[in-house]
């Protein structure tokens, strides 16, 4: 007679295959899932922006600034204004060309702090003077984003993006206050 195996040995070893497989397949599903969202890109909304500009210059304690006109293929797609830890805050961003930006933001708050909020640009790089105004500009360590910075005694005024520094102070020169 032969001898029969253990039903516990069987149970054991259907038990591991059972379990590597479903990892293998889990594995499987999740890195084609990553691969498919890889190639899908979704442009960010153009949002229409006077509303909130209207608002934000009858309330902020500081003259609001827009590049007026927009260039030219400029998208709007982020825009923001009121009170934020007590402090005032205006932000508008632009998308140009697909796969540039450019924010023009405004702050009563700490110009430090602000700073380091709305630009990973921190390494000063001189200035630049806008309309007779000295700028001081700022470059992004090992990045591509450039600011230019305008303290005023009582607000901190931006301009940031992905776009050359020689854009930027166009983008400065265009900016209208009411």
């Amino acid at each position: 007679m032969s001898e029969a195996r253990p039903r516990h040995e069987r149970s054991t070893n259907g038990l591991i295959g059972a379990m590597v497989a479903t990892v293998l397949l889990v594995l499987g599903a999740v890195g084609l899932n990553q691969l498919l969202q890889r190639d899908q890109s979704y442009p960010p909304e153009t949002v229409d922006f006077t509303t909130t500009l209207a608002a934000a210059r009858a309330d902020a304690p500081f003259a609001v600034v827009v590049p007026e006109p927009v260039p030219p293929g400029w998208r709007a797609t982020s825009v923001d204004a009121g009170r934020e830890n007590g402090e005032y805050v205006w932000h508008l961003g632009f998308v140009v060309d697909e796969s540039q930006y450019v924010g023009i933001d405004q702050s009563t708050g700490d110009p430090d702090r602000f700073l380091e909020q709305v630009t990973p640009a921190t390494a000063k790089s001189g200035s630049v003077e806008v309309d007779g105004v000295r700028w001081q500009t700022l470059t992004e360590p090992g990045g591509d984003e450039e600011a230019l910075v305008l303290r005023h005694p009582d607000h901190t005024t931006v301009v940031s993006g992905t776009l050359s520094r020689e854009v930027l102070v166009s983008v400065a020169q265009l900016l209208q206050r009411r």
